[in-house]
């Protein structure tokens, strides 16, 4: 028994070639040449000259393309006005006119975007005292929020505290010798 379990990895390694970056590079530049491949929405949008946030965030596979790491998305999700906007999304009611995308669909995108991760815009947020700052604004009690956000604002808090514990921990303490 014990001869033929160790025999099972040598029938796979036959098979090994499919891991490698050169056959999948030709894969998918096959699927291109063939013209069977359809660009992501996501990308159609990168791809226009003059597009907003606010059409990233209603595109449905943002979060898909987020978590794949995107490069494109990435460097564009990651600059500081962007993350601004987000932020402000997870903290600030819209108007009561506002579309219901702006009003649920959005504050919900925003934060995914933070919880995906994604090392560079998590680092944008956190060295960023003035974001930091934003984001904490929400805590202000000078204003009331509702549920929705606040579960927001938390999830992303969280997030902060377990993939950025050192940076976060020590704004913390600055925020609080400040109080």
């Amino acid at each position: 028994m014990s001869a033929r379990v160790s025999a099972l990895p040598d029938l796979f390694s036959d098979f090994r070639f499919l891991d490698s970056q050169p056959f999948l590079q030709k894969i998918n530049m096959f699927w291109r040449m063939a013209g069977l491949s359809t660009a992501s929405p996501v990308e159609t949008i990168l791809d226009k000259e003059n597009f907003t946030l606010d059409e990233l965030l209603d595109e449905d596979e943002i979060i898909q393309e987020c978590k794949a790491l995107n490069s494109r998305l990435i460097n564009f999700l990651s600059a500081k006005a962007q993350v601004e906007q987000l932020i402000r999304y997870i903290i600030e009611e819209a108007p009561e006119d506002a579309e219901k995308k702006r009003s649920f669909k959005f504050p919900f995108i925003a934060c995914e975007i933070f919880t995906c991760e994604v090392d560079i815009i998590l680092k944008t947020l956190i060295e960023d005292e003035e974001l930091m700052n934003l984001l904490f604004s929400f805590l202000d009690l000078n204003h009331s929020h509702s549920n929705l956000l606040a579960g927001y604002f938390s999830k992303v808090v969280v997030c902060l505290l377990l993939r950025k514990t050192v940076p976060f921990l020590q704004y913390v303490q600055t925020m609080m010798h400040f109080l």
